[in-house]
């Protein structure tokens, strides 16, 4: 089985942070980082992540637009929205 494939849109510190916490697990790669919805949908589109992590407060085109973009454009995909701190 391929690793799951996870693009991670957020800012720079917990960026750091989940790709820290998802080092340790062998099944999950994080293969892409946004530091804004346009970065991710972007990133989406041409990594095809299995699935894109997005706080929803992200700048530019906040995570709940980014998402419904990137649902429209990878309906396989899987979207997590985490809120805000």
């Amino acid at each position: 089985m391929s690793a799951i494939r996870v693009l991670v849109a957020d800012e720079a510190a917990v960026r750091e942070d989940v790709k820290r916490l998802l080092y340790f697990e062998d099944d999950i790669r994080v293969v892409g980082e946004a530091g804004d919805g346009q970065e991710a949908i972007r990133l989406a589109e041409r990594l095809r992540p299995d699935i894109v992590l997005l706080e929803i407060d992200i700048p530019k085109l906040d995570g709940i637009a980014a998402a419904e973009a990137i649902a429209e454009r990878l309906p396989d995909a899987g979207i997590i929205i985490t809120g805000s701190r």
